[in-house]
């Protein structure tokens, strides 16, 4: 992972590269995890939404983000090729818990998180193909404890869906890409890897090196996914057997399922109007 050569023009300028600080993205970050950080990288962890905002604000310049934050982006941003977070089947991260019918949630108030822009707008995609109208609120949902007030529904995303036993606590714990995979026939993204147009275009030889770097960390990262399955199981204290079904519920590609889903979700979101303008995938060419 010696990149020093690619750093020698601009010595105090670090390569900024985001990380989502859920466990999901583990297997992607395998070589940054177990082998010494390369010279000139700089990792910033932080959920979804975060590094979203900070790669718009020019504060990285390599990340994983929401996919639908690379919709309202794309104009800035590009894709790296062969990068993504995607399942078939459940997710078993993203879920919506209630102890009302989906049809019951009709006028309802449904509890999101600020934390991944994907997890909303698929709610709000799927409630809209539905044809159903809840009312949306923004909050926190970490535990139980945070839908105990009179709420209709609440996301619940990232490793606190992971730790707790929500089916406990309600009647009706959906698994949203589940849902999606019944309405398409399709899998569902719901993070990618991009970069800024501008730095792309500034420092290609970097940005082909780093996908390279993040693809052969992928690769030794899935021959490596039940010493990975295990380690995040003590991470974020949950139980062996349920994060090795999570990690195997998940695939890191960009092949012509995902790339139909995006296509999919993005003229969804664009025809409800969640979207003002229709994104187009363009991707970084090595």
């Amino acid at each position: 992972m010696n990149t020093n050569h690619l750093f020698s023009d601009d010595i105090n300028q670090k390569l900024r590269i985001g990380r989502i600080s859920y466990i999901n993205v583990d297997p992607v970050y395998y070589l940054f995890d177990h082998e010494p950080m390369p010279d000139g990288f700089q990792i910033i962890s932080s959920p979804p939404a975060v590094l979203n905002t900070m790669l718009s604000i020019e504060e990285l310049d390599i990340s994983s983000v929401s996919t639908s934050a690379f919709a309202r982006h794309s104009d800035q941003w590009m894709l790296l090729p062969d990068l993504s977070i995607a399942c078939f089947g459940k997710v078993l991260s993203v879920l919506l818990v209630s102890n009302q019918s989906f049809e019951g949630l009709q006028s309802q108030s449904v509890l999101l998180t600020d934390e991944s822009a994907t997890a909303v707008d698929l709610v709000k995609l799927i409630f809209a193909l539905k044809g159903i109208s809840p009312v949306f609120k923004k909050g926190k949902v970490k535990s139980p404890e945070d839908l105990t007030d009179p709420v209709g529904a609440g996301l619940v995303i990232g490793d606190a869906a992971l730790k707790h036993k929500w089916e406990d606590h309600f009647e009706h714990v959906w698994d949203l890409c589940e849902i999606w995979n019944q309405m398409t026939g399709l899998p569902f993204v719901f993070g990618v890897w991009a970069v800024r147009k501008s730095y792309a275009s500034k420092y290609p030889e970097r940005v082909s090196r780093v996908l390279e770097i993040l693809k052969k960390s992928k690769r030794d990262g899935l021959r490596n996914i039940s010493y990975i399955a295990r380690e995040s199981a003590g991470k974020i204290g949950i139980d062996p057997d349920l994060s090795a079904r999570y990690f195997n519920s998940m695939y890191y590609n960009m092949s012509t399922p995902e790339l139909k889903c995006l296509n999919v979700f993005f003229d969804g979101l664009y025809s409800e109007k969640i979207l003002n303008e229709k994104p187009e995938l363009n991707f970084f060419n090595q």
